[in-house]
């Protein structure tokens, strides 16, 4: 069987090789310092990607790794669990990071295909109970309001059994979407 050439590969961020053109641009982009916010590249995106979300500001990073471990650890506090898709990314593929770099544990829930209902999230959030972790809802936005205040996208209000699917996700008015 013949191999396809000019097929972009997404599956990963180290499978898919570049192109001359993709050098090409590479080579000739504008750059500086991102930390600084000297790269005009980087600050474009971060632009658009804030416009598109109807954010006040986004940031680039380089992995979905690196983009679910910021995640786990701005929505979480040590000791805190996570819940999980039984065979999600964070848990099979990223090397216990979430407990590495966030004190946290994976809470997993077997989902159809892979995908998780909000009736199932809800069952799985944890009782207040002294020797159980609780569910991640963090309060670092000051450290004092609960933790519905301060991810007002959590709600242990009963929610429906639809599932979560990119279509439903990417809606702007739904819990995904409206993550600080």
């Amino acid at each position: 069987m013949a191999a396809i050439s000019n097929v972009i590969d997404l599956r990963s961020d180290t499978v898919t090789r570049p192109t001359p053109a993709m050098r090409a641009a590479m080579a000739s982009a504008d750059v500086g310092d991102d930390v600084y916010g000297e790269d005009p590249t980087i600050n474009r995106l971060e632009a658009r990607a804030a416009e598109i979300f109807a954010r006040e500001a986004a940031i680039f990073v380089p992995t979905g790794t690196m983009g679910n471990q910021i995640a786990i650890r701005l929505h979480t506090d040590h000791g805190q669990e996570v819940i999980c898709e039984a065979r999600s990314h964070v848990l099979d593929w990223e090397m216990a990071m979430m407990s590495a770099f966030s004190g946290c544990i994976p809470r997993t829930v077997a989902g159809d295909r892979g995908i998780l209902t909000w009736s199932q999230i809800r069952t799985a959030i944890a009782p207040k109970i002294y020797y159980r972790a609780a569910t991640g809802r963090s309060t670092k936005r000051s450290g004092r309001e609960p933790p519905t205040q301060a991810c007002p996208h959590i709600s242990t209000e009963p929610v429906s059994s639809t599932p979560l699917s990119p279509s439903t996700s990417a809606s702007p008015n739904s819990p995904a979407a409206s993550t600080p």
